[in-house]
């Protein structure tokens, strides 16, 4: 008769056991494994957020993520500023209505969940810009949380609309100590005011060339005398008036738009300049006038001294690689005093300059196109 051999309780149970021991450690591995991180945060203009296809792939992040967890203010936010900055870096700054409508559909959400916050009020801020009504909601934002980093770029804007120097110094202060404004944009900024004369006059398009400049004179009075016109404020008539007055203007106040710098031009009190990226809507208007003397155009007819100031200033620039935009600027002058040197038979010069060239449309995505136009060519 065989006897079943009976394994002591002990041993049978502890695969039971062992199991019961390792199932939550398990369930918690897989949690953790399964839990999803939120997307990189946004990154604005003056921060480096200047590659379209990754302001694109973060947007969409954003918008996944407030599918994920609706009623997120956090996200909503997030989607936001990420999709500003994509709709910025695609159209060159330019937002039509169907990008307008884009943003609006998610300020919607903010006005929902969070309808007295920071964040719904600063997104109220960047539909209505550049009218009074965003300073009006900038305001409110800055009431509820007057220390959020997103503030300092709006809020500086805000002290040149108001022509306040101890909020540009405050501000300035804030945007290079807190606002994470790449070094690149400050080396640009350097060479513009590097190429204006103490008395000029520069209309600039946007943040990313108006900022750093002030930053610069405010700062590290870097050409302090040179007044700074942000072209998008000049809608606002105390600006306006107040910008005639400082560059030396006489009798009423011209409108808003290219009509103003060319009123300017003509009153021969100080010399204009435009920054180089300064809206098309404005270049086209001053055809023959815009003369190439470095990181800006000299608006006026030309002038003997301009090839010479340009090769002066192109050898004195830093002309750095990673500053978006504003490095493809550099192309301009760059291309224009190339084919002088070719035209007067200056060789070697020309190569030094031909290789600068090569090395900017390298890191800004140019050299086929420079190459087809016969701009590069070795």
């Amino acid at each position: 008769m065989r006897v079943q051999r009976i394994e002591p309780k002990s041993m049978a149970c502890r695969p039971i056991l062992l199991a019961s021991l390792l199932l939550p450690v398990l369930a918690w591995s897989q949690t953790i494994s399964e839990e999803v991180l939120p997307p990189p945060a946004p990154v604005n203009a003056l921060q480096g957020g200047w590659d379209q296809q990754q302001n694109m792939a973060n947007a969409t992040q954003w918008e996944l993520a407030n599918k994920s967890a609706p009623g997120s203010a956090v996200a909503q936010w997030n989607w936001f500023q990420s999709e500003y900055a994509a709709l910025n870096s695609r159209n060159g700054g330019v937002q039509g209505p169907g990008d307008k409508m884009a943003l609006n559909a998610i300020a919607n959400a903010l006005r929902t969940t969070v309808p007295n916050s920071m964040e719904r009020h600063l997104a109220e801020y960047y539909l209505a810009f550049p009218s009074p009504a965003a300073f009006i909601e900038l305001d409110a934002a800055y009431r509820v949380d007057p220390d959020r980093e997103e503030l300092i770029s709006p809020m500086l804007t805000k002290a040149l609309l108001d022509g306040d120097r101890q909020a540009q110094a405050g501000w300035s202060a804030a945007l290079m100590s807190r606002g994470g404004m790449a070094h690149s944009l400050t080396e640009a900024a350097r060479d513009v005011l590097r190429c204006l004369p103490p008395s000029a006059v520069v209309f600039t398009n946007g943040d990313m060339d108006t900022q750093p400049l002030v930053v610069q004179q405010v700062l590290r009075s870097d050409n302090p005398g040179v007044l700074v016109v942000d072209r998008r404020l000049l809608g606002h008539l105390p600006y306006r008036a107040r910008i005639w007055q400082q560059a030396g203007g006489a009798g009423p106040v011209p409108a808003a738009g290219p009509g103003f710098a060319q009123a300017l031009v003509q009153a021969h009190q100080r010399p204009v300049y435009f920054a180089l990226g300064l809206d098309r809507s404005w270049l086209r208007v001053f055809p023959g006038q815009l003369n190439a003397v470095g990181a800006v155009f000299r608006v006026g007819p030309p002038s003997e001294s301009d090839a010479a100031s340009l090769e002066a200033n192109w050898k004195a620039m830093a002309k750095p690689l990673h500053a978006g935009p504003l490095s493809r600027n550099y192309l301009v002058p760059g291309t224009l005093l190339l084919e002088h040197l070719r035209a007067d038979g200056l060789t070697d010069k020309a190569q030094r300059v031909e290789a600068e060239l090569e090395r900017i449309a390298a890191a800004t995505g140019a050299s086929k196109e420079l190459r087809q136009r016969g701009i590069l060519q070795h």
